[in-house]
């Protein structure tokens, strides 16, 4: 698993509203395309299993159970799910340090 890429990518789509508009309407095969011009090269697999590796360990440090219940998943709805990655997920686990989420990338 390549989850060091996921953050660094996810990390610099956060610092760069450009490239955050640019993909959030994207199929995911672009949005890994773009990741791997960035020098971040990710699979779906990879991708995927990360993303719901740090949901499932930020729901067990919230004392939360990870089901449609999660409480970070109810900021999903109503905006795109890159957005919701970059703005909602990156920030809970700076907020728990539960995973390395690059300073500058």
């Amino acid at each position: 698993m390549n989850a060091a890429n996921v953050l660094a990518f996810l990390t610099r789509v956060a610092r760069s509203a450009e490239l955050r508009t640019e993909l959030r309407t994207k199929a995911k095969p672009e949005v890994l395309e773009a990741a791997a011009r960035l020098g971040l090269p990710l699979t779906e697999p990879e991708f995927d299993a990360a993303v719901w590796g740090l949901e499932k360990r930020l729901a067990a440090v919230r004392g939360e159970r990870f089901d449609q219940t999660f409480r970070l998943w109810h900021l999903m709805w109503g905006q795109y799910y890159l957005d919701y990655l970059v703005l909602d997920l990156l920030p809970a686990l700076r907020e728990t340090g539960l995973a390395p989420v690059p300073a500058d990338t």
